[in-house]
């Protein structure tokens, strides 16, 4: 059954339930810091027992033979673990000193290009300059032969057409050596933006090669050290993996049992607040998007009501549907669920299962993208009656 509101009191009532996200995500905050806090304070007391068991478990002399037997199993594991790592480096070590290699080629090549392109550039350079002497040389003569001619008034008159032909000639040749002397510099440009080209890539080159051999020398002494390491390091991570996952008190003699039960409660607590700060990080960013999209279509109602007040307009009625209002009737419930940060922070596991409840019946998609539509069509139909 539809719920008849007013534009007012729409407005209202969006904001208000815009609030109540709003008190709701607060609350799951104050939870997660609850979560995050616990947490460490888990992990550094888990790691102190682990840190203490780890020698001990490693004096194989001096455990049950059935305990033994499950670390035994677990080194297995560990160095077939290692073993594959060690060929993972080999075969990266290998590419990158192969990439290494083909950098130096590459540079090797550039270079004999260059001097490859050397002697081009620079018989092209001689051969213009030997154009340039013979035209210079051409030139001079004829400006010793118009000297010969005679002056003003007698030999001008008389060398007037002679003068004329070897002064167009001049500026032939003086036209023909600015283009040789252009060609000159053009050359010459060539040539040092080859070496400028050269020297960039030599060095983009060199970066790329050095980078290179600080990963293969760390590879290297990663592969260096495994190889040479690798019962120890095998014995070593199959204490600490095992002490780690050990979410049961293995079938063995005391005082060992009596050693492990801290231990394996504390994993299992881990493994609780790690499902905690996953349901806490989902449902923050649930609310986060949820509030994103509310504060839009207030904006969208604030504009509606503005104009109805500033243009003194009809008074609109909205028409809900009950996806709106049963959406929005789940805050206070949904608020209280959520309520005792100090208790939930403790009940990481009760929480994630009152999320997981909360979502599944209420704020799954679905609902959310039917509340969002019903309310724009409920705005977009009573807008009708200023029309």
């Amino acid at each position: 059954m539809a719920t008849t509101m007013t534009l007012g009191n729409f407005y209202s009532y969006i904001r208000n339930n815009r609030k109540r996200i709003a008190d709701i995500y607060r609350e799951i905050e104050e939870i997660q810091y609850q979560f995050n806090d616990l947490h460490a304070r888990l992990l550094q007391g888990r790691q102190k027992l682990i840190d203490t068991y780890v020698p001990l478990l490693l004096k194989t002399d001096d455990l049950p033979a059935d305990l033994a037997q499950l670390l035994a199993t677990q080194e297995k594991v560990e160095r077939d673990a290692l073993q594959k790592e060690i060929s993972a480096l080999e075969e990266e070590t290998a590419l990158k000193r192969q990439k290494a290699d083909q950098l130096i080629k590459q540079a090797q090549e550039q270079i004999a290009q260059l001097r490859q392109q050397n002697p081009i550039l620079n018989e092209q350079e001689e051969q213009l300059k030997a154009r340039r002497a013979s035209i210079e040389r051409e030139i001079q003569r004829l400006d010793n032969e118009l000297k010969r001619l005679g002056c003003f008034p007698i030999g001008w008159l008389t060398n007037y057409f002679r003068r004329r032909r070897l002064l167009k000639q001049r500026r032939k040749l003086a036209e023909n050596l600015e283009a040789i002397n252009r060609g000159i510099r053009a050359v010459r440009a060539k040539w040092q933006e080859e070496k400028k080209r050269l020297q960039e890539s030599q060095a983009e080159l060199q970066s790329q090669w050095q980078a290179l051999s600080v990963e293969v020398a760390q590879l290297q002494a990663r592969l260096d050290d495994l190889t040479a390491n690798i019962e120890e390091y095998s014995k070593q991570r199959a204490v600490r993996n095992w002490l780690s996952n050990l979410q049961d008190l293995p079938a063995t003699d005391e005082p060992w049992r009596e050693r492990l039960a801290p231990l394996v409660e504390l994993n299992r607590k881990k493994a609780q607040y790690e499902a905690g700060l996953t349901s806490v990080a989902e449902i923050l960013g649930l609310l986060k998007g949820l509030g994103e999209g509310m504060d839009r279509f207030i904006r969208s109602v604030a504009t509606v009501y503005e104009e109805q007040q500033r243009y003194k307009l009809p008074n609109l009625r909205l028409n809900l549907s009950d996806a709106v209002t049963s959406f929005h009737a789940i805050w206070p419930d949904f608020q209280a669920k959520v309520k005792d940060e100090k208790y939930l922070g403790a009940h990481p596991l009760e929480f994630s299962q009152r999320i997981k409840e909360v979502v599944q019946q209420k704020l799954h998609e679905s609902a959310i993208q039917k509340m969002f539509e019903d309310m724009g069509n409920a705005l977009t139909e009573a807008t009708k009656a200023w029309r």
